[in-house]
């Protein structure tokens, strides 16, 4: 079995196959004719997703090939503490400062979101509710970002 599996990865590639939903290969992934760069971290990956759903569908008056940067700062800030010091309610918060650049035109920005969320009593509990609410912030905060420049680019001459 290991040596049919070893000549199925060896004869795949000269076939010409190439897995569906894999990239390109590169560390910028384009959706559409705007790729977006890397953005570190795993919150920054959250949002890089969320950014090439949002922008496959394109951007008004942007018919040229262009480069999406987010700069990404998040924070988990606890709300309300309990009698024995633990957290009982907490905030996450994301601000994105962007530029999108092509040939011939350059937007720039910056967005915020925030979600709170209660810390739940169960033990690592509030690993997943940061989890979860680090994700929501994410795909808030990449509607917001492509809304924005959806607006910019639509009032361009």
């Amino acid at each position: 079995m290991k040596r049919f599996l070893i000549a199925l990865a060896l004869v795949l590639p000269a076939c010409g196959f190439q897995p569906v939903y894999a990239p390109s290969g590169s560390a910028s992934f384009a959706a559409g004719n705007i790729t977006v760069k890397e953005i570190p971290g795993r919150s920054g990956y959250k949002l890089r997703r969320a950014l090439q759903q949002e922008l496959a569908a394109g951007l008004p008056n942007l018919d040229d090939s262009a480069v999406l940067e987010v700069t990404l700062k998040d924070q988990l800030i606890r709300l309300q503490f309990k009698p024995d010091g633990a957290a009982s309610r907490s905030s996450y918060t994301a601000k994105a400062t962007y530029a999108l650049r092509g040939e011939n035109i350059t937007v720039e920005g910056q967005s915020d979101a925030e979600t709170s969320f209660s810390v739940p009593n169960e033990p690592y509990g509030d690993i997943s509710a940061q989890t979860n609410a680090s994700d929501r912030v994410m795909r808030v905060l990449a509607s917001r970002i492509v809304d924005d420049l959806r607006l910019q680019l639509a009032t361009q001459d």
